[in-house]
């Protein structure tokens, strides 16, 4: 019956690293909520694109709408919830495929070394107090906020997204290089899409000088 109802099939493709719960609440749901009372579709699945080494490299929606009328608004609706640049919706407009770009955020990602540094480090280390400390840090940009981590076999990841990564990384520069604990982390300025040209930089183990950029 939806199909019959929803015609009209679109993808949105979002480069997040976010967890399928908090997909669903961030943007499934309240998409879902704008579009069904005025029968104009609804949000019919949804999916990650997951690597055991570097987590979460995409997510996805599955949206049925009456209308391509309505792609707009469900571009508009998941930019209001904040969804990454370099984002795509992709449906097939008389046949012929079609792609609209859209996001608002960027993200960066702390890679923190979990294996190589020493056993103290670790056991003095609490990702939340450093989590505290970045937040602090980008009190200056009322967007960014920490959307999520990945535990990965050697590395641990957290998830930055805010109006600028550039400026949020100048921002918390100071707090990952007085922390043992981001020694031999890696940080991607603009994570995600590739056409966005992220950029890594290595932090300096303890005593060997600035960080090095990629």
């Amino acid at each position: 019956m939806a199909d019959l109802e929803y015609p009209q099939f679109v993808y949105a493709k979002m480069w997040e690293a976010i967890q399928p719960l908090a997909r669903g609440e961030r943007y499934e749901d309240p998409l879902d909520a704008a579009l069904k009372p005025s029968a104009l579709g609804e949000v019919s699945g949804g999916g990650s694109s997951i690597d055991k080494d570097r987590g979460i490299q995409y997510v996805g929606a599955d949206i049925d709408l009456a209308s391509l009328d309505s792609v707009h608004l469900v571009k508009r609706l998941l930019e209001d919830a904040g969804a990454p640049k370099g984002s795509e919706l992709r449906f097939e407009h008389d046949g012929e495929p079609k792609v609209i770009p859209f996001g608002v955020t960027e993200r960066l990602t702390i890679w923190l070394d979990g294996v190589t540094l020493p056993d103290d480090v670790y056991e003095r280390f609490s990702t939340d107090d450093l989590a505290d400390q970045i937040r602090a840090a980008m009190a200056f940009d009322i967007t960014a906020d920490i959307r999520g981590s990945w535990q990965g076999p050697r590395e641990t990841a957290l998830y930055i997204h805010g109006a600028d990564a550039e400026k949020l990384y100048q921002a918390i520069e100071p707090v990952l290089m007085a922390s043992p604990a981001c020694q031999n982390a890696r940080v991607v300025v603009r994570d995600g899409n590739p056409a966005l040209n992220p950029r890594e930089v290595r932090l300096p183990v303890s005593g060997t000088g600035g960080p090095t950029k990629g």
